[in-house]
């Protein structure tokens, strides 16, 4: 019995991880697609803050994937990877948002 319950358990949490992965990469392509059109309209400022914000908000998503899949994690090996990965999209999320600190410096400087 214990069996069927963690099986289930598995894969009701594969399918969160899959749809959370999805949500965040929906979120950077809409971000994506709106900071081209901040570009084409020249307004590269506005384009490069849509840009990070949607990098930084989608990498949250798919770091909250990376944090679920430390659950169903069957050996050290894979632990280890899903931690490096964990630690190599912190990081990313961390310089997008220390960038997007020192843009808004910037910006309310040249004001």
């Amino acid at each position: 019995m214990f069996e069927n319950v963690e099986h289930v358990f598995e894969k009701g949490l594969d399918c969160a991880i899959t749809v959370v992965e999805i949500v965040g990469a929906l979120i950077i392509l809409f971000y994506v697609v709106r900071a081209l059109v901040f570009l084409l309209r020249k307004d590269h400022d506005t384009c490069r803050n849509s840009l990070t914000t949607g990098i930084t908000t989608g990498l949250n998503f798919l770091l909250a994937s990376e944090v679920l899949k430390t659950i169903i994690a069957p050996d050290w090996k894979e632990i280890g990877m899903t931690c490096a990965v964990l630690l190599m999209r912190a990081g990313m999320s961390l310089l997008v948002h220390w960038e997007n600190k020192l843009e808004e410096k910037h910006s309310a400087s040249e004001s």
